[in-house]
């Protein structure tokens, strides 16, 4: 299982376009890529400009394969012009323990 933990600051101008763009991703997502388990999107509420996603894929192959996607790629352009920088991101490779 890969875990992926990402962390992105939108821009003031940008903020309803990036966190509209993300909710509708994480509506879908599951559908349109096997492998998904989960994709959360959350917004600090100390700092409504910060994003939170939370994702977790079966296998690190079923993880790159939407991050080489060309429904990656579209999202990324969308949401691009939208970050105030560069996203902080983690990557975790486990196995799942509970249920």
């Amino acid at each position: 299982m890969l875990t992926a933990r990402v962390q992105v600051t939108a821009t003031n101008e940008g903020r309803q376009t990036l966190v509209d763009t993300l909710t509708t991703e994480a509506g879908r997502i599951q559908s349109l890529f096997d492998g998904c388990e989960l994709f959360v999107v959350s917004v600090d509420t100390s700092n409504p400009n910060s994003v939170m996603i939370a994702e977790e894929w079966s296998t690190k192959e079923h993880f790159e394969a939407y991050t080489t996607s060309d429904h990656f790629k579209q999202t990324m352009a969308a949401v691009g012009p939208c970050l105030a920088g560069p996203p902080n991101s983690a990557y975790y490779v486990g196995e799942r323990v509970g249920p």
